[in-house]
C-alpha cells in the first residue's frame, strides 16, 4: 500500500530499466497512488541486492562518473548549500547538527564552521569514509555509522537542534518510519530539513513515462509531491513551516538516459557534453530552474522545513 495514505489503488506512472549502471535487468515500475499522488517503486529490489544497485562505479564515489560533482561546480554548490541552510536557522539556538546520509561530510564540516565552534557536528552514514574521519574530527565533526532504516540508536533522544536529510528519504523502504525515528531524536523546537526529488517540473513532464532522472531506477523507492512530503512529515508529529523548490540536475540525467549514455564514465558518443563538470550546461539548467521558481513554477527538486513542537 501507499506509505503515505495507505491506499492500495495505484496507476502505473513509468516503466524503465537501470539506464545509468545496468545493475539489475529490470524492468522497474513506478506507481502513483490514486489517493494522494505519492510515487513509489513496486516491487522493490531485495535487501540483499543493495550492494548490486549501489556499485563501486556509483557517481558519489566514482570520480570518472559524468554526474560526479567536483571542482568549481562542487565548491559553488557547497558554498550555496551552507549559506542557505544557515539562513534557515538564523536566530535559533543551535547546539547540535546531524547530517543523515552525510557522504563525505564536507557540507556538514563547513556548516558547523559557519554556525560556530561551539556547535556539535555529527555525520551519520551507512558506509562512512573511514579515511576522512581523523580530518573531520579535527574540524569538530564526529562520524557515526548507522542505518536510518534500522533506527538511530547511536544518537541521543531529543538532543539535536538541526537534522538534515538531503537526497536520502527517497532511497528508504519505509520513509514514514524513518521520519518518526528522526523526530524522536530532534530536540523540542528543533528543525528538520528535507531535500528530495519532486514529482513535478519541466523535465519531469517531458520524461515522466520512462527516462526521467528523478526515478533513478531502481534506487529511488519513493518520489514525493510537495503535498505528500508535507503529509508524511506531519504524520511523524512535526509541524511543516516552509516548503519550496530548488534547481535540479535531473534534466541533464534525463537527457543522458534518453540518449543511452552511462553514468559510469564518459564515452565518445554524441551528447557526452551533458555532464556535471560542464559549467555552461549546469549553469544554464540552474538559471532556467531559478527563473521558473521566480514565476511560481515547480522544479523536480524540493525542500521542506519542519519543527518539532516544544
Amino acid at each position: 500500500p501507499c506509505p503515505v495514505c495507505h491506499q492500495r489503488s495505484a496507476t502505473e506512472l513509468a516503466c524503465g530499466v537501470d539506464f545509468e549502471y545496468g545493475s539489475l535487468p529490470g524492468p522497474f515500475h513506478m506507481w502513483v497512488c490514486d489517493g494522494c499522488g505519492h510515487g513509489y517503486l513496486d516491487p522493490l529490489p531485495a535487501r540483499d541486492e543493495l550492494p548490486t544497485i549501489y556499485p563501486s562505479s556509483y557517481y558519489t564515489v566514482n570520480p570518472r562518473s559524468p554526474i560526479h560533482f567536483d571542482g568549481t561546480i562542487y565548491e559553488t554548490k557547497l558554498r550555496r548549500d551552507v549559506e542557505r541552510i544557515a539562513s534557515f536557522v538564523e536566530g535559533k539556538p543551535i547546539r547540535s547538527v546531524v547530517d543523515l546520509g552525510c557522504g563525505d561530510a564536507e557540507r556538514l564540516a563547513r556548516l558547523r564552521e559557519r554556525l560556530g565552534p561551539e556547535v556539535e557536528g555529527i555525520g551519520v552514514d551507512f558506509q562512512p569514509d573511514a579515511a576522512r574521519a581523523p580530518e573531520l574530527a579535527r574540524r569538530g565533526v564526529r562520524i557515526v555509522q548507522a542505518d536510518i532504516e534500522e533506527g538511530l540508536d547511536p544518537l541521543e533522544d531529543e538532543a539535536h537542534d538541526l537534522m538534515i536529510l538531503c537526497q536520502l528519504i527517497e532511497h528508504l523502504r519505509d520513509p514514514a518510519a524513518a521520519l518518526q525515528s528522526v523526530a524522536k531524536k530532534l530536540a523540542p523546537g528543533g528543525v528538520l530539513l528535507l531535500e528530495t526529488p519532486n514529482l513535478g517540473g519541466l523535465d519531469f513532464r517531458l520524461f515522466k513515462h520512462r527516462y526521467w532522472g528523478g526515478y533513478h531506477f531502481p534506487r529511488h523507492f519513493h518520489v514525493f509531491t510537495a503535498a505528500t512530503l508535507a503529509r508524511c512529515t506531519e504524520q511523524a508529529g512535526l509541524e511543516v513551516t516552509r516548503t519550496g523548490f530548488l534547481p535540479s540536475g535531473f534534466g541533464i540525467v534525463s537527457l543522458r538516459n534518453k540518449l543511452g549514455l552511462s553514468s559510469i564514465e564518459r564515452s565518445r558518443r554524441f551528447g557526452e557534453f551533458l555532464h556535471m563538470r560542464n559549467f555552461a550546461v549546469v549553469g544554464l539548467v540552474a538559471a532556467l530552474d531559478l527563473a521558473w521558481i521566480a514565476v511560481g513554477g515547480q522544479t523536480s527538486n524540493q525542500y521542506l522545513l519542519a519543527r518539532k513542537p516544544s
